[in-house]
């Protein structure tokens, strides 16, 4: 699941934190940068089952209104609809699903107001309006309508949101993370079933782990050099009106292409110009490719850029 740009947007995070910080121990921030991937995973399975959760109240509410005396198709007919989803059906059979969301601290608990508000969210947008035209969807068709329910859920809902921040005060850093990786696996789950669709993580993964440290680290022992690097291809420009964003996401680009023999040049400023368009502004791309480019045609002519491997030699 934590493939190398995750790991780049934590370590991101980890250091636009520290640089904020006057009183900042690095220890104590090396080793919340390490426990933050514990807590993001738990979030993503977290929010990965929710709709097994909110079938469960669907469920509920249609047996409520089934017995009413005078049931009101207009309730009735839409519950259905989303219970009748396959790619619904199939997160809910997956056990390994509900076996990791047995280990996280938090369970979906005092939701029924939540779960009402959102239902009511999803009847009337038009992406539910749309999907109730045909009687019977395709698994794709199924799996399409979830993938953009989490988005208008996450989007546009205040109450899903307020509920979330509540239980998971790194909410904010890791929604688009999350998000990206929520449709990633949604996108990932077959008709036929199985698990393959669950994003997996562990922490013994050496060699992440120590690409994240030595990112975090590196880009902090060596910011002189880097500031003067980015400088000396910024003389209109004076530190302070770079925007902390950009200059951090130069810096640590730099780092990558000096310090990292085994990563591409032109992987990691391609995926700090990714980064950009996440965190920064429209121009920032543009502003930080050129920076970056000029900047790698001084480092190759010095000889400074010493990459290894088959492939990585420009």
């Amino acid at each position: 699941m934590f493939n190398r740009r995750f790991l780049r947007i934590k370590v991101f995070q980890a250091l636009y934190a520290f640089n904020q910080d006057e009183k900042a121990n690095r220890s104590t921030y090396v080793k919340n940068l390490l426990n933050s991937l514990n807590k993001t995973y738990d979030l993503y399975i977290f929010l990965l089952a929710f709709p097994i959760e909110f079938k469960f109240y669907l469920l509920n509410e249609f047996d409520v209104q089934t017995l009413k005396h005078f049931p009101d198709n207009n309730i009735i007919f839409p519950i259905k609809t989303l219970l009748k989803n396959k790619a619904i059906v199939q997160l809910d059979r997956s056990e390994l699903l509900k076996e990791k969301l047995g280990s996280v601290s938090e369970k979906w608990q005092g939701v029924t107001d939540l779960f009402k508000s959102i239902l009511t969210q999803i009847k009337e947008s038009n992406l539910f309006k749309e999907y109730i035209t045909k009687s019977e969807h395709t698994f794709a068709e199924d799996r399409k309508f979830l993938s953009e329910m989490y988005e208008i859920i996450i989007a546009d809902s205040e109450e899903f949101e307020q509920y979330i921040e509540e239980r998971y005060i790194n909410w904010d850093d890791d929604q688009v993370l999350i998000t990206l990786a929520l449709l990633k696996s949604i996108h990932s789950i077959k008709e036929s079933g199985g698990n393959n669709f669950i994003g997996k993580f562990d922490m013994k993964e050496e060699e992440d782990l120590d690409f994240m440290k030595q990112l975090f680290q590196y880009t902090i022992d060596n910011d002189d050099e880097m500031l003067k690097l980015i400088a000396d291809k910024t003389k209109n420009w004076e530190a302070e009106r770079i925007a902390i964003v950009d200059m951090l996401l130069m810096k640590m680009a730099l780092c990558e292409i000096m310090s990292f023999p085994q990563i591409p040049v032109k992987v990691s400023i391609n995926e700090y110009l990714e980064l950009a368009k996440i965190y920064s502004t429209p121009s920032s791309h543009t502003f930080i490719n050129g920076v970056l480019d000029k900047i790698k045609i001084d480092l190759s002519k010095e000889d400074k850029i010493n990459k290894s491997g088959r492939g990585l030699v420009e």
